[in-house]
């Protein structure tokens, strides 16, 4: 009688206990968007190699080549398949596809773009004007301003049926190879390497891959943005990052699903602003 008079009181000693207790804030629905941020030295090079890939106007391109600094993290993650190069042609085991991957083009999504009006009149004033549309976007840090939720879409069955057919799409058909055995270079953005019909390419080029289909299927390219993480392994890793007006997804090489950014094991180093050529870190 005494034990069970002890359990009882232990049990509502413990109930008022967690009740005191404060309640953990749920994670942003969307990035957070903190201080502005030198873009990847890769995204740089693709902006000046090839302007539709980049997909920025071509004032905030001129303002990229302009501005000498440069992320110091490569993003160089492929996962755990690696390709071994040799005299022979690559071997890579064939992907069965089983799947169907036909995509069919939906309602386009409406989305906001940032306002950015530059004149090259100097580096510091394109500059400037790059980050003050930056920084209006991110204010106050971590919030997304109701505006811009405003002008996003509402996640649908369809527009999910889509994301992850896609990214699942892309990251069965690019088969896993690093920047220096495709290019000799450490870092180098591109869409995917194609040899001898078949498409090769790292982190990046899956996640490149992916917004072209998803703008070919009536995504708009302001809805789609890159970020830059470093994974629970301690590798850096680019993602495609696609706006609704529920959050931030993440498309990414190393999961088939479209995923909420927030729950995904990553410590998040800095996102392009939706839009915009323009980066800034992931407060």
């Amino acid at each position: 009688m005494k034990i069970s008079a002890f359990l009882g009181s232990a049990a509502v000693a413990l109930s008022a206990m967690i009740a005191a207790a404060p309640a953990m804030a749920a994670p942003p629905a969307f990035m957070p968007h903190g201080a502005p941020a030198a873009a990847p030295p890769g995204f740089k090079a693709l902006c000046q190699r090839d302007q539709a890939s980049c997909i920025a106007p071509p004032q905030e391109v001129a303002a990229l080549a302009l501005d000498a600094s440069s992320a110091a993290i490569n993003t160089s993650s492929i996962g755990e398949r690696r390709l071994t190069w040799g005299s022979a042609p690559l071997a890579v085991s064939a992907v069965e596809e089983d799947e169907d991957t036909s995509v069919q083009t939906i309602e386009v999504l409406r989305a906001v773009r940032p306002d950015v009006n530059i004149r090259l009149s100097s580096l510091d004033q394109t500059l400037a004007a790059l980050m003050a549309t930056t920084a209006a976007a991110a204010q106050p840090a971590g919030v997304t301003l109701a505006s811009d939720v405003d002008g996003l879409a509402r996640l649908t069955r369809d527009q999910m049926k889509l994301i992850n057919e896609i990214n699942r799409q892309v990251n069965r058909e690019v088969r896993k190879a690093d920047d220096f055995d495709l290019y000799g270079l450490a870092e180098y953005w591109s869409l995917p390497k194609v040899i001898d019909g078949k498409m090769y390419g790292d982190c990046e080029d899956y996640a490149l891959e992916k917004r072209r289909r998803l703008i070919e299927a009536g995504v708009p390219a302001s809805a789609l943005s890159m970020a830059v993480a470093v994974t629970a392994r301690g590798e850096s890793h680019a993602v495609l990052l696609v706006a609704f007006e529920q959050g931030d997804w993440v498309l990414d090489n190393l999961t088939p699903w479209a995923t909420p950014w927030s729950e995904l094991n990553y410590r998040w180093i800095e996102r392009q602003v939706a839009g915009s050529s323009a980066w800034v870190s992931v407060s």
